[in-house]
């Protein structure tokens, strides 16, 4: 079981938040290999507001972790064999 994992990541232009996958078992580390530190987690807030407390433009999107939902497709394709 997987869950999403948001966190402010400054190397992004304009920085913002990137939402990683973990798994539940194993909090400490995305599946992109990197360490996730809790202090650092972005919770975002139930109204709606993004999770970076910014108003961004309606057409930005969320940002994703690419080699996190490359790894979760590679798992679920490895399961459907």
């Amino acid at each position: 079981m997987y869950e999403m994992w948001a966190e402010h990541d400054p190397a992004i232009s304009p920085p913002g938040v990137v939402w990683h996958v973990v798994a539940k078992d194993n909090a400490t580390a995305s599946l992109c290999g990197r360490f996730l530190e809790p202090s650092q987690r972005v919770m975002p807030a139930l109204d709606g507001t993004p999770p970076d407390g910014t108003t961004p433009p309606a057409s930005s999107p969320d940002r994703y972790c690419d080699p996190c939902l490359v790894t979760v497709r590679e798992a679920m394709a490895e399961s459907g064999r």
